[in-house]
């Protein structure tokens, strides 16, 4: 007796042979149609399978990429696509450029919304605020911030290629000097020639509040005649005696960078040769020339050049376990003359520029009158003289302190380190952000919570930072990696043809 499974095999074969015996055999004109079709449909089947690995492949980029959902640095380990960034020897000076860049935010934010703490404290009748005190005035000091970003780039732009120096590897020397002349006015000019765009096209487009405030971007009757006037506009601006273009007031520091750094760049290379003692005498002297003709800027990029030098110089004694951190001593007297003249540091950083009542504020008028050399009232007076001195003061002071110490350990934090990260972007930012949507957003909530007495003006304040800062890093974090990483590659590339 056959078994189910053998049953049901016969009856399939049979099933089959009737199948063909039934179905007829397709002419000639009926199987030239078929095959067509088959082809056609073959073609679309592959068409559709070539678009959907392309936009798997684009999906799987903005799943990858970092700026696409927002400041990564920030987020949690779990969700992060890259690892963390590394901390070096020199990471809390990004941690402090970093930081620097948000002062730089909250300076230019108090100008629109808080001018009433821009005076020093005692100045005027009104001028009794607590945030106006010295010290905590800092967090919107901007003018000092730009003094200690001079300071750190004289420090970073020198640090190899002294080593190199001392190590007497001159001929690494020579192309390092070469790569790093030759990169740096791309590194600097391509994101600002990029951001200038934006800001001209954003102009031309009336995205900017024009009323109430003090700033006012150009625009021309046409769109031709904007991307003229912006066009000249850069042309001067990357010129290296330039002094700042009419599309965004704060890039007036960029051409003082780029001379900054070749002067860096061309001292490092006169006094690669020299012993270590003989340079920093060298320096010394260049730095007091500087500083009695008032050329604040170009102190303070050699200042940090000393500093990175003198780094090297404990660095080799430290090796020899001979010198010990000011900070990590046993002595209470170290660490006791480090917080008196961190706190002498943060107390000249924080003094009012020279349109903000200076002369008539507490704890600055001997400062600003009688301590304040002549020669300097040319130059933003007392404004850019104390502040010149104490930001080489305070970066000498977390650089001495050691990478074990509070000081350095604050600014090698992941939300420093962030910012540091952003810094130049965040830099380049703000002022469109503040004139765009900061203001319509900060006159949102004036209506929602009103701004006719202190509190409902600090809330509407309040609210508004809640928004436009989160958007400000989100926008700085897409530049960085769109155009600030960007131009660093193109640079580089550039360098090989």
């Amino acid at each position: 007796m056959l078994g189910l499974a053998e049953l049901w095999e016969k009856i399939s074969e049979n099933a089959d042979i009737e199948s063909k015996r039934l179905t007829p055999k397709a002419t000639e004109h009926e199987e030239t149609p078929r095959l067509l079709i088959e082809a056609h449909l073959s073609r679309l089947k592959t068409r559709c399978r070539s678009r959907l690995q392309k936009l798997a492949r684009l999906g799987s980029g903005f799943a990858n990429a970092e700026w696409y959902l927002a400041p990564s640095d920030l987020l949690p380990a779990w969700c992060r696509t890259s690892p963390p960034p590394q901390i070096h020897a020199t990471s809390w000076l990004d941690g402090l450029r970093g930081t620097a860049a948000l002062i730089v935010f909250f300076h230019h934010s108090s100008q629109v919304w808080l001018p009433g703490l821009r005076p020093g404290w005692g100045s005027n009748p009104d001028a009794y605020h607590v945030m106006q005190l010295p010290i905590l005035r800092i967090g919107f000091s901007g003018g000092a911030m730009v003094a200690i970003f001079f300071v750190i780039s004289g420090y970073v732009l020198s640090t190899k290629p002294l080593r190199l120096a001392r190590e007497g590897r001159h001929e690494e020397l020579l192309q390092s000097l070469a790569g790093s002349v030759f990169r740096r006015g791309p590194r600097l000019f391509i994101p600002c020639i990029v951001s200038t765009f934006v800001t001209a096209m954003l102009a031309m487009m009336e995205v900017f509040v024009d009323e109430g405030v003090a700033r006012q971007y150009p625009r021309a009757e046409t769109l031709w005649g904007q991307l003229g006037s912006w066009v000249g506009e850069t042309l001067w601006f990357v010129n290296p005696f330039a002094d700042g273009t009419g599309f965004e007031e704060n890039l007036w520091t960029i051409p003082t960078e780029f001379q900054g750094s070749l002067l860096i760049f061309l001292c490092v290379l006169g006094l690669s040769r020299t012993r270590s003692n003989v340079r920093l005498g060298w320096l010394l002297c260049f730095v007091v020339y500087w500083l009695w003709f008032g050329y604040w800027a170009t102190v303070l990029f050699v200042g940090g050049m000393i500093l990175a030098d003198l780094n090297h110089g404990r660095r080799d004694k430290c090796d020899d376990l001979s010198w010990t951190p000011v900070v990590q001593g046993k002595s209470w007297k170290r660490r006791w003359v480090c917080g008196l003249l961190t706190i002498t540091a943060l107390f000249l950083l924080s003094m009012p520029e020279y349109d903000e009542a200076v002369t008539e504020s507490f704890g600055y008028s001997t400062l600003a009158t009688t301590l304040t050399p002549p020669s300097w009232q040319n130059h933003w007076g007392p404004g850019r003289w104390w502040p010149c001195l104490s930001s080489i003061m305070l970066v000498a002071i977390i650089d001495q302190a050691g990478s074990d110490s509070i000081f350095q350990r604050q600014f090698t934090r992941r939300f420093p380190q962030y910012l540091g990260r952003i810094s130049f972007s965040l830099y380049l930012c703000h002022g469109v952000t503040i004139y765009t949507v900061g203001i319509r957003i900060a006159n949102f909530f004036f209506g929602v919570f009103g701004d006719d007495t202190n509190l409902r003006y600090g809330t509407s304040l309040t609210m508004s930072a809640l928004v436009v800062m989160p958007l400000l890093f989100w926008m700085s974090d897409v530049f960085t990696v769109v155009v600030d990483c960007g131009a660093v590659t193109l640079s580089r590339r550039m360098m090989k043809l």
